[in-house]
């Protein structure tokens, strides 16, 4: 049974945060250490649980779905080797979760690109508190070096929608100043010409936030974000000078609270009783600005898998963030599931989040893809065969509301 987010939220202040009873079949740990979902030791059909936002565990069958169906999604992703950690919600509540050898839900991963769709609902709430006049205002109206320049037409809906006119072929991670690197950088095409995946482009959010809100990405993503959602164990990147919060990339979370970022957006910008993000900024990042692409968010439909031979059936409606190396928060808002994907990740907070080349988010030696590293790189899961297992994930009986 499909829910629009709306109908979710509805529900949500019908029935209260709360979860229903508590649940003696939480997830069981494997003698390798590695979480499967919950086995029931019932035939008996109950009543779909409601939707909350506790990320309560709950056997897969209280959910509508069964053990055997989150255990082939968990199976399918790790056959990724390079994978750390995978959990599953749906209706607000961990249905599956599985770590790596050596790992458990207390170690944090990185980002890298899923950083972009963070930063992204930023302009949204900037835009709403009337910092940002709308995604139509020109940028050069903030990053005032624009004016009288063949930038000064660049919307911020452009920068949003990776449609600014910069470049695919950008080496900003290797600068120091990495904003103003953003800034001075030349266009490779007139602005709106084509939609571009930049680096670049995403790092002017930064100055975008500073000078609009007076305040640094960082400190407003943790008030209107990450304190809101109880998220207290973060590591967030700068660059080498120490000064420039990383936009495009580089936020440091636990699994599950990177989780919570996908349900804030399966359920149209609402956590809890608060509005975090608007639903109408909500609505306009998962619309296509280019065929498979929203604001700062990957939109998986037919376009998106154009090069994909693949027959298989998928839901309509998923959009995710993907980042370097296998970060991934898929978001199914209809059947309000989120899963989330990191890759082993080596990096010890004591080493801080000032990026240098002795320090940064190394997920390249588990992907054996570091300049350094020898041999193939390990290889990751079929896209398209994982939408159709989380299809699957999808109501298998009714439910009353």
């Amino acid at each position: 049974m499909r829910l629009s987010p709306t109908g979710i939220i509805l529900i949500l202040s019908l029935v209260g945060c709360g979860g229903g009873g508590g649940s003696s079949q939480n997830s069981a740990e494997t003698s390798s250490g590695v979480s499967q979902p919950a086995t029931s030791n019932s035939n008996q059909t109950a009543a779909i649980l409601e939707p909350t936002w506790s990320l309560e565990r709950k056997d897969p069958t209280e959910l509508g779905t069964t053990d055997q169906e989150v255990t082939a999604l968990l199976d399918h992703i790790f056959s990724d080797t390079a994978t750390q950690s995978v959990l599953i919600s749906k209706r607000g509540y961990i249905i599956g979760e599985r770590y790596a050898d050596g790992y458990d839900e207390t170690d944090m991963g990185t980002s890298w690109s899923v950083a972009k769709s963070f930063y992204g609902a930023l302009i949204g709430i900037a835009i709403q508190e009337k910092w940002i006049d709308s995604v139509d205002q020109k940028a050069s109206e903030i990053i005032t070096e624009w004016q009288n320049s063949d930038k000064s037409e660049i919307t911020v809906g452009q920068i949003l929608a990776m449609r600014s006119g910069y470049s695919l072929n950008d080496d900003i991670f290797f600068q120091t100043d990495q904003t103003q690197y953003a800034i001075d950088s030349p266009l490779a095409r007139s602005p709106n010409a084509v939609w571009s995946y930049s680096n670049e482009n995403s790092q002017l959010m930064e100055p975008l936030i500073r000078r609009a809100t007076g305040l640094d990405a960082h400190s407003y993503l943790i008030e209107k974000l990450l304190d809101p959602m109880n998220i207290e164990k973060r590591g967030l990147w700068l660059d080498a000078t120490a000064q420039n919060p990383l936009t495009y990339c580089c936020i440091d979370l636990l699994p599950q609270d990177f989780l919570k970022f996908g349900l804030l957006f399966a359920r149209a910008g609402q956590w809890e009783d608060t509005q975090l993000v608007p639903a109408e900024f909500v609505e306009e990042s998962i619309k296509p600005h280019t065929s498979f692409y929203g604001y700062q968010w990957w939109l998986l439909n037919d376009s998106f898998f154009a090069n994909n031979s693949s027959t298989d059936t998928i839901p309509d409606d998923v959009f995710a963030a993907f980042g370097l190396n296998g970060q991934k928060i898929y978001v199914w808002p209809s059947a309000d599931v989120v899963v989330v994907v990191l890759t082993i990740y080596e990096h010890f907070e004591n080493q801080g989040y000032v990026l240098s080349s002795q320090n940064f988010p190394n997920t390249c030696e588990a992907r054996n893809s570091c300049p350094s590293s020898v041999g193939e790189e390990v290889t990751t899961f079929d896209e398209r065969a994982l939408l159709s297992l989380m299809e699957k994930l999808d109501d298998q009986m009714d439910a009353e509301y």
